[in-house]
């Protein structure tokens, strides 16, 4: 089968916890990927709300310089995204295409940030994290305001990079302010909100997890605007305890399809940054959640759009531009 996952914390995890890309006891390793026809997968570079200026962009550097490294030592089964040709699956079916992403902009939220950004290859920038950052207001910020000055010039810029905008931890008025530009748009790890309500218990995070999802309204106006909703295998967005597996990703799915979103559906796993049940945690386990999806009637074309097609088309269209 082929993959191509939005969103996940590794490259930040290897680092920290001092553990080899190849095989480790992570969600994700290369070894567990071998299970994979093809893979593509955005690697993102997570930023703590509480690092700003140079502090922010010498961590994205300890990251993203750990990361290389993990690449150059398993050369011929990853490699760093060079060319659109990468994301062809006749080019380099048994090797990895590894994408950049920056989650919270700090490091790159100066004038000329873009262009940084662009020098290190990144290819998604999540303009902030749960709180306020240079760019805007998280979804845990307190903040009703839409994106500052700065966030919307940087989103001309992006634009005209070809980086794209995710918008998985913003705030709701940023959410339709990043719309409103030119940049291409996504959410890779976000949910459906309303599944979300009906599913869960009254709980201490329920605010949280609500805020991190989308409502109907979002995810109708991101298929129209030609975005992607990346599919958060997180329990708290998924579900309640025990109800948080393969049987709720369905919900999320099933969902989605009936608001129109079946050209915009992709998995956002969330690997290694959140808890997950054990029906799916680990990219191994992505077979069989495909195969339950197949059970589920949504049948297998559907199931290969929202596994690899959505996502390869989506960024070999902007990565082209």
């Amino acid at each position: 089968m082929k993959l191509f996952d939005l969103h996940c914390d590794t490259a930040g995890e290897c680092l920290k916890q001092r553990k080899p890309l190849l095989s480790n006891d992570l969600h994700i390793d290369l070894c567990k990927g071998e299970r994979l026809d093809k893979w593509s997968q955005i690697f993102a570079i997570w930023i703590p709300d509480e690092l700003r200026g140079k502090e922010a962009l010498d961590y994205f550097n300890s990251v993203y310089k750990n990361f290389r490294n993990e690449i150059s030592l398993n050369k011929g089964k990853i490699a760093l995204y060079q060319g659109i040709e990468d994301l062809d699956v006749s080019e380099k079916s048994n090797e990895i295409t590894a994408l950049i992403s920056c989650e919270g902009a700090s490091p790159f939220a100066f004038e000329g940030g873009i262009e940084l950004a662009n020098r290190y290859g990144v290819k998604v920038i999540t303009l902030t994290w749960n709180a306020e950052n240079e760019l805007g207001f998280g979804c845990q910020s307190g903040c009703e305001n839409g994106l500052k000055p700065l966030g919307k010039r940087l989103l001309s810029d992006m634009a005209e990079c070809g980086i794209v905008a995710d918008v998985s931890h913003l705030n709701r008025r940023g959410f339709y302010d990043a719309l409103e530009s030119d940049a291409a748009v996504i959410a890779s790890h976000s949910n459906s909100v309303s599944v979300l309500n009906r599913t869960r218990k009254d709980c201490d995070d329920k605010f949280f997890s609500c805020r991190r999802n989308l409502d109907d309204e979002q995810i109708k106006l991101l298929s129209q605007k030609g975005g992607l909703i990346g599919i958060n295998f997180c329990n708290s967005f998924l579900g309640d305890e025990g109800d948080d597996g393969r049987e709720a990703v369905w919900r999320h799915i099933s969902h989605m399809l009936d608001l129109g979103a079946e050209n915009s559906i992709a998995l956002g796993s969330d690997y290694d940054g959140c808890e997950i049940s054990n029906e799916l945690c680990g990219v191994d386990k992505m077979p069989h959640l495909a195969d339950f999806l197949i059970s589920k009637g949504l049948g297998k074309a559907l199931v290969e759009k929202i596994f690899y097609e959505n996502a390869y088309n989506f960024f070999k269209s902007i990565l082209q531009t």
